[in-house]
């Protein structure tokens, strides 16, 4: 037997242990008594004859009773492991003693000749054997020898006498008793479907709680690792510059002595030594520190930055007989970022440039990208360019785009690597454009000082986040599209109404006539927005580096503003929606508290691998139920919107999971084909717009 068909066996088997908890859970036994208390009176009313006898077949009944709920309390104290098919049989035993005492009081309750007797009797009967069905149904076997011997006496009383109601009674008990048995084998199918989901769920819920351990475990183990990382750079750093400057400063010293020719050229080679390695020390160390604690009111003067660069390195460039030119576009704003980083990343290019020429020009150049609110330095050169080849290697640690090159000058390849490092820290980007034998353009953007990056903005903290406000009407006057757009990111996927101004008039008008929850305003428009009349809703200032802060406002934010910074503002100063139906207009991509706990309990990393197979998963349902409805098979689309409430809803994507239940509602209905399209165009709808949440939130996942 392979693996495969073990596995399919255990699973078979759990599915059937399942099915059996039920059949023992559901049992009530003591529920068919009252149906057999009702019998007695009408038999001793028709009978004519009163007497003792039909009392014997209801003792008889409760002692059966009375053993069927041992055998269930048994069955709750079984041990681990025990076989559920025994159990199965033992039921099916007990259901055959159980049908077997009410055919025994048919014989007792007959009354001959009294077809208002035999009717009422077959009436009690039938009850009885639907009420006994509801447990039963777990297990065919013990449903059928219940039906079995419990109607078989009667039917055969009813046939014996003859006549034609009672031969149609008869044959109506034949029939009810077949069509529950003919029901057995799919309730069994569902019990099957339930049980095995159920088993999954487990299964699912155990590995989940174990990676979360495993998660908890590799993320103290990163800690500690980083903290040892970074007691190593501080201790190598120390340990090797200070031995390293002495040496230097020492062949510094013999240099300028007057030594012979052959000693003096041994101290060069010594002098350039040192230095190579001196070069290569800082940037392995500034590559492995972490700087993500920078602060918070850098700022540079780009030009100053670019003439600094180009007066170090322009005896370089005089000693190789090349060019090096600096131009930049007037009235350059200031950006923000370390002056100290701005030059070491432009040094960097630059000293490559030079490197890589042998003859003609390095020309750094720096412009105004309106666009993006951003400057944009490019170091150009006419050397060979870049291997098509190498391209993909430029910014990789240790990954030098020329290897001979490397091997001449004994590069690392480290440059480009920290040069990266930087420049994405300050918010920034980097890249190249080159065409072998037509030379390369290194270029990288840092945003002007009040604007960061967006993406910094959408940054997500998992640890102690709060959960995102949901149901909010705010108002948006903010003057800088980049820092509205990234907002509107972090607040509409969880059902937020975003009402944006375009100037100070409409915004104090919308403010005084329509009633918002929060406004966040400019921190240069906040005082203005606070002193007009009309306007009583919260005010949240965004304040931009450079900006000065506002005296009547409720709440302040620094930007790049943090999510959970941003969620904890609001949820101190608004009330919650007074009218939750007016939210449910336009129902939430995103269910924030149970996306919140999600976040919590996995972790951003598998959270995000979760979501990538969500979205996978998702398009090919949403693709499928399309399909469905083109070609009007709505039971397979009725199906397919089931899966994806199934997908979708664990993950808390309400809106989506919300319409796919409309639309599968609607086909069981048998609503016209017309109203069935709309609401699958309704749930593709919802799909893309909590997909593109979802992206906007975690950029990953795309």
């Amino acid at each position: 037997m392979t693996v495969d068909e073990t596995s399919q066996g255990n699973d078979a088997e759990a599915v059937f242990a399942g099915r059996i908890d039920v059949l023992y859970a559901l049992g009530r036994h003591y529920l068919s008594l009252p149906f057999a208390v009702l019998c007695v009176p009408a038999t001793l009313i028709a009978g004519h004859a009163p007497s003792v006898l039909p009392l014997m077949p209801l003792l008889l009944q409760i002692i059966v009773v009375i053993a069927a709920e041992q055998l269930t309390t048994a069955y709750q104290k079984r041990p681990e492991g025990s076989n559920p098919h025994f159990w199965a049989r033992r039921y099916t035993f007990v259901s055959a003693i159980s049908g077997a005492t009410w055919g025994v009081a048919a014989l007792f309750w007959f009354v001959p000749d009294s077809f208002p007797a035999q009717a009422y009797l077959a009436m009690a009967f039938l009850g009885m054997t639907a009420t006994e069905f509801i447990a039963r149904s777990a297990h065919r076997p013990a449903y059928l020898a219940h039906t079995l011997f419990s109607l078989g006496p009667l039917v055969g009383l009813l046939l014996w006498q003859g006549g034609l109601y009672a031969d149609c009674t008869a044959i109506l008990m034949v029939l009810f008793a077949a069509v529950l048995i003919s029901y057995c084998h799919g309730m069994a199918r569902l019990l099957d479907e339930c049980v095995h989901l159920r088993n999954e769920n487990g299964k699912l819920v155990i590995r989940l709680q174990r990676e979360k351990r495993d998660a908890l475990s590799a993320r103290d183990a990163a800690e500690a690792s980083a903290l040892a990382k970074s007691a190593f750079i501080a201790n190598i750093s120390h340990e090797l510059r200070t031995p390293l400057n002495a040496l230097l400063g020492m062949a510094q010293l013999l240099e300028r002595a007057e030594l012979p020719k052959q000693q003096g050229d041994h101290v060069k080679v010594m002098l350039q030594a040192g230095f190579g390695l001196q070069t290569l020390i800082d940037d392995v160390i500034a590559l492995t520190r972490d700087d993500s604690d920078q602060l918070e009111d850098e700022d540079c003067d780009p030009m100053q930055a670019a003439r600094a660069v180009a007066r170090l390195l322009q005896p370089r460039a005089w000693e190789k007989r090349l060019h090096l030119t600096l131009s930049a576009a007037s009235g350059l704003p200031r950006v923000a970022a370390d002056p100290r980083k701005v030059r070491q990343v432009l040094l960097k290019l630059t000293d490559n440039a030079l490197k890589f020429t042998e003859r003609g020009l390095v020309d750094i150049r720096l412009d105004y990208d309106d666009a993006a609110q951003s400057v944009r330095f490019c170091v150009s050169d006419t050397g060979h360019g870049v291997a098509p080849e190498v391209a993909h290697l430029l910014f990789s640690p240790f990954s030098p785009g020329d290897s001979s090159y490397a091997r001449k000058e004994q590069g690392a390849g480290l440059g480009l690597a920290v040069a990266k490092r930087v420049v994405e820290q300050a918010g920034g980007g980097i890249g190249f454009d080159s065409h072998p034998g037509e030379g390369a353009q290194f270029w990288f953007t840092l945003p002007i000082s009040g604007v960061a990056a967006s993406a910094a903005a959408a940054r997500n903290d998992v640890e102690g986040q709060l959960a995102p406000p949901a149901g909010l009407c705010l108002l948006l006057f903010l003057r800088t599209t980049a820092v509205a757009d990234a907002l509107a990111h972090l607040l509409e996927p969880f059902g937020n109404r975003l009402v944006r101004a375009e100037s100070m008039a409409e915004a104090i008008g919308r403010a005084g006539k329509e009633k918002f929850d929060a406004i966040i305003a400019s921190a240069g428009d906040a005082d203005m927005l606070a002193a007009a009349p009309g306007v009583k809703a919260p005010l949240i200032a965004v304040l931009l580096r450079g900006d000065r802060a506002p005296a009547a406002t409720d709440s302040v934010l620094r930007w790049p503003v943090e999510a959970d910074q941003l969620y904890r503002a609001l949820d101190e100063i608004c009330e919650p929606p007074e009218k939750p139906e007016v939210a449910a207009e336009v129902p939430p991509a995103i269910d924030p508290v149970a996306f919140s706990t999600l976040e919590k309990s996995v972790g951003a990393k598998i959270l995000v691998e979760i979501l990538q197979c969500y979205i996978v998963t998702a398009e090919q349902l949403t693709n499928a139920l399309s399909e469905a409805c083109a070609e009007e098979k709505w039971d397979d689309a009725a199906r397919l919107a089931q899966d994806i409430v199934g997908a979708a809803g664990g993950l808390g994507l309400t809106a989506i999971a919300q319409a796919a239940r409309n639309f599968a509602a609607g086909a069981r209905a048998g609503e016209d084909c017309h109203t069935l399209r709309n609401a699958a165009q309704m749930v593709v709808g919802e799909h893309i717009r909590a997909r593109q949440a979802l992206i906007h939130l975690y950029p990953d996942v795309a």
